[in-house]
């Protein structure tokens, strides 16, 4: 019975990725070809910058997971969408989420390290809007999950270096600005 019940969380958590990962596809698909240099709200990246940490990140955590390593490709969205399924595939690997892996701030299991990408995931597709001006259209529900994931851990990420410290926000601010500010971002 145990064998189902991961089966189950193993294909929701792959399920929310992919959503994630095909909104994500969506902004970056969107990008004019004379935005790539834009600024975006990470200091340290413009935006086809930001687009390759988002390949980057997804080839590492594939095969950290057993998966396959990435490929260099000209074209942001395409590049995107291979590490994507790179991804999505290492995650249908059995028992892949209940193993423990080094990472970038322990050694945590999949199942953990797969929420951190997903909170960085989702808070880069605001990064990704705020640069280009295309709405973010990100499941809410995945929204929700990483606003949630992060105010337990924002305090230990701002110390990691790899976040922010987080940003003042109104209470009644769109979610997805909350999650940007708790992660570092100021919201105007």
């Amino acid at each position: 019975m145990s064998g189902s019940r991961e089966e189950g969380r193993a294909q929701t958590s792959a399920d929310d990725f992919t959503r994630a990962s095909a909104a994500i596809e969506a902004l970056i698909a969107a990008v004019h070809p004379d935005q790539w240099d834009a600024e975006t709200p990470c200091a340290e990246w413009n935006l086809r910058q930001l687009v390759d940490h988002l390949v980057e990140v997804n080839y590492s955590l594939a095969e950290r997971f057993g998966g396959p390593g990435g490929d260099t490709c000209d074209d942001p969205a395409a590049a995107y969408r291979r590490s994507a399924q790179a991804l999505s595939d290492a995650l249908a690997r059995p028992g892949v989420l209940d193993q423990t892996y080094p990472g970038p701030f322990a050694h945590t299991t999949g199942e953990r390290q797969l929420q951190v990408r997903m909170a960085d995931l989702v808070t880069h597709g605001w990064d990704l809007a705020q640069a280009t001006g295309i709405p973010a259209d990100l499941p809410l529900d995945l929204v929700q999950n990483a606003l949630g994931f992060v105010e337990k851990l924002a305090a230990a990420f701002a110390r990691s270096g790899k976040f922010g410290t987080p940003q003042p926000v109104a209470a009644d601010a769109p979610i997805l600005d909350r999650l940007a500010a708790l992660s570092g971002r100021p919201v105007g």
